[in-house]
């Protein structure tokens, strides 16, 4: 029966916290890519330019969900606050906080983008505030492992400067948007490694069962890497900028938000 079927691989492991499976993980893929192909439709119809100053107005909503989602693990607020649903409050939050920043230009006669980012992080403070840290072990572990990963790829951007191709794909951009995705897969290395967590994800999870949690490493790097060069060697015209810009968008929010979750569970010892 298809109630069934949803209900097992859909409604369940969002009421149960049962993570992930192969169908709602191939759903949440496709709604991904739609949203990022809708939501840069609509900017562009609002006449809003995808550049610097739009993916640092965002960013702290991007943090936002991360914060959100360990309070729900913290202490059970609303489904609404579970994977996936969460993209879509935090959607909602984003495009409703953005339309008021735009219309209180002129009567602040400040950016936008600045606004906005005031009003994001604020919500991200008043998030934190409610959080009780316990654990701060883990907050030491994910430092110093970050702190190895942030070192090797700066000592790489150097020597990168000798290879031209290399030191075109080694930007602030790029190295920023790895950087977080080594953070969330600290963040996940540390809870499987030290403490007693386990991965939600379908495939990581079947390659951490088989070669331990060091595994997160080796899946996400060259995936990431993989993923921003095809992204620069196809969108590289200056036409392409936004649309290059909207993606990169997509990439920290799936290395960001589940990163702090994890980091800021970690802490709270849920």
């Amino acid at each position: 029966m298809l109630g069934d079927f949803i209900k097992t691989y859909f409604i369940n492991p969002i009421v149960h916290g049962t993570g992930y499976n192969v169908y709602n993980t191939a759903l949440y893929a496709t709604v991904l890519i739609i949203a990022v192909f809708l939501t840069y439709k609509l900017l562009r119809k609002m006449r809003i330019k995808i550049d610097r100053n739009f993916l640092l107005g965002v960013s702290p909503f991007v943090a936002l969900g991360g914060v959100l989602r360990a309070l729900q693990d913290a202490f059970s607020i609303s489904y609404l606050f579970v994977t996936p649903l969460i993209y879509f409050v935090i959607f909602a939050a984003a495009l409703f906080l953005l339309i008021i920043s735009k219309s209180a230009e002129k009567v602040f006669k400040k950016e936008y983008y600045k606004i906005w980012l005031f009003s994001g992080a604020l919500l991200c403070i008043l998030g934190v505030s409610y959080m009780p840290f316990a654990n701060f072990q883990a907050f030491e572990f994910t430092s110093f492992i970050f702190i190895g990963w942030a070192a090797l790829l700066l000592a790489i951007k150097r020597l990168s400067k000798k290879v031209k191709p290399l030191d075109s794909f080694m930007s602030l951009e790029n190295i920023s948007l790895i950087l977080v995705h080594m953070f969330d897969a600290t963040t996940t290395f540390v809870a499987l490694q030290f403490f007693s967590y386990w991965e939600q994800h379908v495939v990581t999870s079947f390659a951490i069962n088989v070669f331990g949690p060091a595994a997160i490493f080796f899946i996400k790097l060259p995936v990431v890497i993989l993923a921003l060069y095809l992204i620069d060697r196809e969108l590289y015209k200056k036409k392409d900028i936004e649309k290059r810009n909207i993606i990169k968008l997509a990439i920290l929010v799936l290395g960001l938000a589940p990163g702090l979750r994890n980091l800021l569970r970690l802490i709270m010892g849920v």
